[in-house]
């Protein structure tokens, strides 16, 4: 429904602006947008622009034309001979028309038509029409932003203000897919505020209500702007990191226990001499956990060690794995979940190679491609357990296995060793 809803705002405005380059004909047309109040004006639909040009083009309120229509939030009709400023210089045009799009009082975009077709220049009546029209994209957007709002209150937990389970759970798979895409790692904090029962049975809920907030500004003021910081149900916390390995992780994890050290208590804990603690838990996906399930799953048993040796933050390690040393997966994860590595080449350095015995990667035909603290990622040319075993044992790592095409490795490896 969603999709659906977005696409269907997508059409419309295609609509629009199609409407308006055949009421207003010129030889060069643009709708040019921003998503907020800080953002530059991209070019969103064009007539008679390059590709390029319109990838590059990004102009900043008050700059240029279009930036200085959207900041006067006033429409221009100019006639022929008018110089105009692009990104490229400027340039004489046969008369044109810009319109400033105005969303609650804000200029959202610019209408441009350019270069009239035909000898006449563009006039009163061109305007007008152009004015209309981006009143209807102004409509079209208005819908867009209270959709966009509804979206965010239907994903929003309302006590703590951070994203609820259905954003969570939504957002979980689409940044595990980008770190595959981008060959990153996505990181999980899973976090539990310790001893939360008793603070309720103490205190009551009104005061467990002000820790759990409490507990939200820290991890808010600790995430980073791209973070997806989540109230996971209760009093447990979890945050996905895009672009972050265990190290880094943790190092929002030691932020989180810091700001919440600093943080003003509800007063009946004062008063008693207590203190909020939490417990937090880190693992990284697609390394090692193989899954979206295995990365909650281990974080989630990282935050349960973490609690069992006093609270803070613990990664999760191999050694809370099911499974032989060099499987890094739980046990009931098939080996086919094992990902392809598209060009070894890419990522394999002589350096790396060292840790493996030679005959050991040419009697396997392996190319170590990756090391991060005790964990090695070896490309193979098929999902093989006893490779990674044998891997494992001779380098005394945790191994991470990947695949590729046996040719390709062939000649990494040749051309490393």
């Amino acid at each position: 429904m969603e999709e659906q809803s977005q696409k269907l705002a997508q059409d419309l405005l295609d609509s629009i602006f199609r409407v308006a380059t055949e009421l207003v004909r010129g030889e060069r047309a643009s709708l040019m947008l921003r998503d907020d109040d800080d953002s530059d004006f991209v070019i969103s639909r064009a007539v008679g622009l390059a590709d390029d040009v319109r990838k590059e083009v990004r102009v900043r309120m008050g700059e240029g034309i279009a930036g200085k229509v959207a900041a006067d939030r006033r429409a221009v009709l100019a006639a022929s001979g008018t110089e105009v400023a692009t990104h490229r210089g400027a340039y004489k045009t046969r008369s044109f028309v810009s319109v400033p799009i105005i969303v609650n009082d804000v200029a959202r975009g610019v209408l441009n038509v350019a270069d009239p077709i035909g000898e006449a220049d563009f006039n009163t009546d061109d305007l007008a029409t152009l004015e209309m029209l981006a009143g209807h994209i102004a409509a079209c957007l208005q819908q867009q932003d209270q959709e966009e709002a509804l979206k965010l209150l239907a994903e929003t937990d309302p006590l703590t203000w951070l994203f609820n389970r259905r954003h969570f759970d939504r957002r979980l798979q689409a940044e595990a897919d980008r770190a595959k895409r981008s060959e990153h790692l996505l990181a999980l904090l899973m976090i539990d505020v310790d001893g939360f029962k008793g603070i309720n049975d103490s205190h009551g809920h009104r005061v467990g209500d002000q820790v759990l907030k409490s507990v939200a500004g820290a991890i808010r003021e600790a995430v980073r702007v791209y973070d997806v910081p989540t109230r996971y149900g209760g009093d447990e916390f979890a945050i996905l990191l895009p672009d972050a390995d265990t190290e880094s992780a943790a190092r929002v994890g030691r932020r989180i226990l810091e700001k919440l050290a600093a943080a003003q208590m509800p007063e009946a804990m004062v008063a008693a001499g207590e203190r909020v603690a939490l417990s937090i838990g880190v693992s990284t996906f697609p390394r090692p956990a193989v899954d979206t399930a295995g990365l909650v799953e281990s974080a989630d048993s990282a935050m349960y060690g973490a609690k069992a040796a006093g609270g803070g933050i613990r990664v999760w390690e191999h050694a809370l794995a099911e499974g032989p040393r060099g499987a890094l997966r739980p046990a009931h994860s098939p080996v086919e979940h094992v990902p392809y590595l598209a060009d070894p080449s890419r990522l394999a350095t002589r350096d790396l190679q060292k840790v493996v015995p030679a005959a050991l990667l040419a009697e396997w035909n392996a190319v170590v491609v990756g090391r991060e603290g005790q964990v090695l990622t070896v490309a193979l040319p098929q999902p093989n357990a006893a490779a990674v075993e044998a891997i494992s044992k001779a380098s005394d790592q945790a191994v991470y296995p990947v695949y590729s095409n046996a040719a390709d490795l062939e000649a990494t490896r040749r051309r490393l060793s």
